[in-house]
């Protein structure tokens, strides 16, 4: 899954490598904590193409039931074409969430849970694939939230956690921005794992589980924890 990360370098020179515009303007404050339901810098798949904030967490209703509003920051990539959720906003609705690194905790054998930062080995950042929606599902991309897609962890990362973000390459990311109709399985198949040499993982202080710390100390490492890893849930 995804429910942390940190984009704490600025996001303008690598959005614009995919064709992003910009605004005029745009002053970036890193954060080393991002959590859901707070806002998130996106790249749009609009004609325009723009890096702008999001609320991390797809807000929208339930055709059945108008009143309840979930919030959902992780979309599972094997019911992504089929949910009647993210189904009909894969084709035309795709973002991108940049970011430098997100965080993972890994169960312990004596039931605690210890942090990792993981991060790209070569040093730069990461696409994250992400859906966007509007308020109820219409409207301008300005007023709108977004989900991370998740899909199973490849072999390095399943040592920590069964799921992880999908990570796009600078190709399947352009792809993924492409302002036309894609037809749902040509979407899915850009979205394949990140490679475990291209990813680097260290264990990190457990300050980063309270979501007011923020800050560069958060991805620092740390030694091991001494228990041992044990099975997910």
């Amino acid at each position: 899954m995804c429910g942390r990360y940190g984009l704490y370098r600025d996001p303008s020179p690598f959005a614009r490598k995919l064709g992003a515009r910009v605004p005029a303007g745009f002053t970036f404050v890193p954060h080393y904590n991002i959590a859901p339901q707070t806002p998130v810098l996106a790249i749009v798949n609009t004609p325009e193409r723009p890096l702008q904030p999001m609320q991390w967490g797809l807000a929208t209703r339930f055709p059945a039931d108008p009143v309840r509003r979930p919030s959902t920051f992780n979309a599972r990539i094997e019911t992504l074409a089929t949910s009647p959720l993210y189904g009909p906003l894969l084709p035309h609705r795709r973002c991108i969430v940049p970011a430098d690194g997100y965080y993972e905790w890994q169960r312990l054998a004596d039931g605690t849970k210890a942090p990792v930062w993981v991060s790209r080995r070569d040093g730069g950042q990461i696409a994250f694939a992400a859906l966007w929606s509007a308020e109820g599902g219409d409207g301008d991309a300005a007023d709108g939230s977004c989900t991370i897609v998740t899909q199973p962890a490849n072999a390095l990362l399943a040592q920590y956690h069964e799921r992880m973000p999908v990570v796009l390459d600078h190709a399947a990311a352009l792809a993924w921005l492409d302002s036309t109709a894609l037809a749902s399985d040509v979407a899915l198949a850009l979205l394949a794992p990140i490679a475990d040499d291209a990813v680097d993982v260290r264990n990190v202080g457990a300050a980063v589980g309270n979501v007011r710390n923020d800050g560069p100390n958060l991805i620092e490492a740390v030694a091991a924890p001494r228990a041992h890893p044990t099975l997910f849930d």
